[in-house]
């Protein structure tokens, strides 16, 4: 007995296939099937029907004697293979037409680009002529001779079990196993859509999360910021001019992570605090500038050209 999963031979008495445990069909279940007698030939349908598989095995099985009546494949579309034209051909077992069809456009355009820089540099217009050319071919002209590549493809896997397999309801057991469908098609589209997901969430979630990174450094900036003008107030009471530097103040000593340095500009009195940490903010500067009220205190605003106004501080915006 052929296990129709994967098409492994087992005990005629076996419940379960030994390579991928599938459930098998037990001898009554094979007695009572349209096939009682393994010796006689069996029909081109019951070969199709083997090798189709139960899925939409209606579908297939009319195109197929179809094109065997006109003895040629005619054009029929076939809607899955235009929506989904890889997943299809995974899901219907045609590994090396789903190769070729996932590696396609690589090959491609590496031949439309060697043909567009021999023709004089003319890359641009070649890559997109021949794209347009193959954007053609996949939507419209595989779609249209899709079940005939099917066809084809199941009447080679049917004389290839035929030359290879003695009798009958082996021979159909064996087609049952190698065609029909795989799960491998439903294991595709849920990495692919799982990579997707992930990708869109990422998308969501890594900006978010540097802009509430870059939010909190900043947030570390103010204390520092009130610090150094403190500082600056307290020497403007006692000399009536701004310090050349901030060596001498205290939280000097103690800067946070965020902040990499802590400047004065000796003519203007304005002070510079350069952040690190965060690409947002990296190297990028909040700036305290004074201005002379009333003739004898300093007031203070904060500001920043380089900052983006959202990672500012509420008081800096």
């Amino acid at each position: 007995m052929f296990c129709p999963e994967c098409g492994s031979s087992n005990d005629d008495a076996a419940k379960f296939c030994i390579k991928c445990g599938a459930a098998l069909a037990s001898t009554s279940q094979a007695a009572a099937a349209p096939r009682a007698n393994d010796d006689g030939p069996a029909s081109d349908e019951e070969y199709y029907k083997a090798v189709i598989g139960p899925a939409n095995q209606d579908y297939y099985l009319d195109r197929f004697l179809r094109f065997d009546d006109e003895r040629k494949i005619s054009p029929t579309w076939n809607w899955p293979a235009f929506l989904v034209t890889f997943y299809w051909l995974l899901y219907r077992k045609m590994w090396g037409l789903a190769a070729i069809y996932f590696l396609l456009p690589y090959a491609l355009w590496l031949v439309f680009w060697i043909v567009g820089a021999v023709a004089g540099g003319a890359v641009g217009f070649v890559v997109s002529l021949g794209y347009f050319g193959y954007l053609a071919a996949a939507f419209i002209v595989i779609p249209m001779y899709a079940n005939g590549l099917y066809y084809k493809h199941c009447q080679k896997t049917i004389a290839a079990v035929r030359a290879t397999t003695q009798g009958t309801q082996r021979q159909l057991g064996e087609l049952a196993g190698k065609g029909g469908t795989s799960r491998a098609a439903y294991v595709v589209i849920l990495v692919v859509v799982g990579i997707a997901v992930i990708g869109m969430l990422a998308a969501i979630a890594i900006p978010a999360y540097q802009d509430y990174t870059a939010r909190a450094r900043m947030a570390q900036a103010m204390p520092v910021g009130r610090a150094a003008t403190a500082y600056v107030d307290s020497y403007f009471d006692q000399y009536r001019s701004t310090p050349s530097n901030l060596d001498a103040a205290n939280f000097m000593a103690s800067l946070p992570p965020a902040v990499k340095a802590v400047t004065i500009d000796r003519q203007t009195g304005t002070i510079s605090i350069t952040m690190q940490g965060n690409k947002a903010i990296e190297d990028r500067s909040l700036r305290f500038v004074p201005t002379l009220a009333g003739g004898d205190h300093l007031s203070w605003r904060c500001m920043s050209e380089q900052i983006d106004r959202r990672y500012l501080p509420q008081d800096c915006r």
